[in-house]
C-alpha cells in the first residue's frame, strides 16, 4: 500500500511541477497561484498542501533533485580519477555540460528570481566536496565561494548569449583565469 501511495505521491508532484512550468510560459512567477497550479495539474488544493508550504517548495523540491543527479555524475570514476581539484578543466567541462543540459530548469529559475538558491546550492556542494575541514582555512573556503560565483556568472553569461559556445570552450576560459 506504501509504495502505491508513493507512486501516486510522485505522480501528484511531477504534475504540480509540470502545471507550473506550463503557467510559467503565461504569467510571471508572481503572478501564478496555488489554485492556478491545482487547477491545471487537476489535483486538489489539500495535494498541494499536503506536499508544499509555497509555490517555491515546487522549484527548490526540483532544484535538490537536480544537484543530487549532479552529486551522482559527479562521483562517477572518471570524473574522481582525473580531478583532484575543483578548478581542473575536465570538474569544470563537466560542470558546464551538466548545467547545458539543465539549462531549461535552471533558467526557469533565475527568471523566478532564484538564482541566487541555485548560487547557494552550488557553492554550498563545491564546500562540502572540496574542502577538508581539518586542514583547510578559512581562505580556502572563500577561494571556492569565488570559484562558485565564477561558474555561476559565467552560465548566466552564456545563457544570455543563447549558449554560443560549447561547455569545454567555457571550460577554457575559467581554467585561463586561474
Amino acid at each position: 500500500m506504501n509504495k502505491r501511495i508513493s507512486q501516486a505521491n510522485v505522480y501528484v508532484k511531477n504534475e504540480m511541477y509540470e502545471a507550473l512550468l506550463k503557467l510559467l510560459e503565461e504569467k510571471s512567477f508572481s503572478a501564478i497561484s496555488v489554485s492556478d497550479i491545482t487547477t491545471e495539474a487537476n489535483v486538489s488544493r489539500m495535494s498541494f498542501y499536503r506536499n508544499y508550504n509555497s509555490i517555491e517548495d515546487i522549484l527548490i523540491e526540483h532544484l535538490d533533485a537536480v544537484v543530487e543527479q549532479y552529486k551522482i555524475e559527479d562521483i562517477d570514476e572518471r570524473i574522481k580519477e582525473t580531478e583532484k581539484v575543483y578548478y581542473g578543466k575536465k570538474y569544470m567541462i563537466h560542470t558546464f555540460g551538466f548545467f547545458y543540459q539543465n539549462h531549461d530548469f535552471i533558467d526557469t529559475l533565475i527568471s523566478c528570481g532564484m538564482g541566487d538558491l541555485f548560487l547557494a546550492k552550488i557553492t554550498e556542494y563545491l564546500i562540502r566536496k572540496w574542502v577538508n575541514k581539518e586542514s583547510d582555512t578559512r581562505k580556502e573556503i572563500l577561494k571556492i565561494s569565488a570559484y562558485a560565483g565564477s561558474i555561476y556568472n559565467m552560465y548566466r553569461e552564456w545563457e544570455k548569449s543563447g549558449f554560443q559556445e560549447k561547455p569545454e570552450e567555457i571550460a577554457d576560459i575559467l581554467y585561463e583565469l586561474r
